[in-house]
């Protein structure tokens, strides 16, 4: 595996990590993987190690290059979000040196980073943030989300923390559905997987029923998973994010595996 390093902006703040695997000459499908770009949680506060390799660890074991963002955190919108959309136009640019197929990168986030994840799925396509860019809308167009316990909605069992980072303290109520995901979702939504625990007291299972309701409203494929029970900011469920294996082996710790089904059938592996 070779791990690189590249910056997206000035402060060196924001940054991504590259975790590559090598090409393997008789399995033609590696000459070009499929990618994995993972948006650690951290409530738009930090971003957490927890959330970050653990996660992205499980997909290369699975054949992706995967990608890690470390965002710009504390600032209100659109900071992260231009973060994430430089990010998918740079991968997507760089392609053919990272080993990736351009039209086979699916995003990956947790918590806010989930919010973070699913900005890019749903407003790929805005002209303010493609005008940021410089690109095509298409340039930084995730092929699938998958979101894990998410920050979605504003209105519906907001996390009060994220979106007082995102839109301040005060925001009226028309700030706050402009950045509630549930309210983005179009037909041109990529494929969505959610999953989240029916218990979770820091961002309720709400949000990810709202965003699941909009994605079949809109046609758009959703997966969605509610595990009966288990603590908020479970990464991959296992003992390299701190959690012991009884949620590895028997509980949430599916999600990985379901999820990488989902995207086999959308990314057509």
């Amino acid at each position: 595996m070779t791990i690189k390093t590249f910056f997206l902006n000035n402060e060196r703040t924001a940054y991504v990590r590259a975790y590559l695997l090598g090409r393997i000459e008789e399995v033609p499908w590696t000459h070009k993987r499929p990618a994995i770009v993972v948006f650690p949680g951290g409530g738009y506060e930090s971003c957490s190690d927890r959330e970050a390799e653990p996660i992205a660890m499980r997909y290369a074991a699975e054949g992706y290059n995967a990608f890690i963002l470390n965002y710009t955190c504390n600032k209100k919108y659109p900071a992260a979000f231009t973060n994430a959309a430089y990010a998918m136009f740079k991968i997507k640019a760089r392609a053919e040196e990272f080993g990736i197929d351009k039209d086979k990168i699916a995003v990956v986030g947790c918590s806010a980073g989930g919010h973070l994840a699913g900005c890019l799925a749903t407003m790929w396509n805005d002209t303010k943030i493609v005008s940021v860019i410089g690109c095509e809308p298409d340039d930084i167009r995730p092929a699938a989300a998958v979101l894990c316990y998410p920050v979605i909605s504003g209105v519906t069992s907001p996390h009060k923390g994220s979106f007082n980072i995102l839109a301040g303290e005060d925001a009226p109520p028309a700030n706050l559905s402009r950045l509630s995901l549930e309210n983005r979702v179009t037909p041109k939504t990529p494929p969505v997987f959610l999953w989240c625990t029916a218990d979770d007291d820091t961002v309720s299972a709400h949000n990810s029923l709202v965003m699941a309701k909009s994605c079949v409203s809109n046609n758009v494929p959703v997966e969605l998973h509610i595990y009966d029970s288990g603590p908020h900011g479970m990464s991959d469920c296992s003992k390299a994010s701190g959690y012991d294996k009884r949620f590895y082996e028997t509980h949430c710790g599916e999600w990985v595996k379901a999820s990488v089904r989902f995207l086999g059938k959308h990314l057509n592996l």
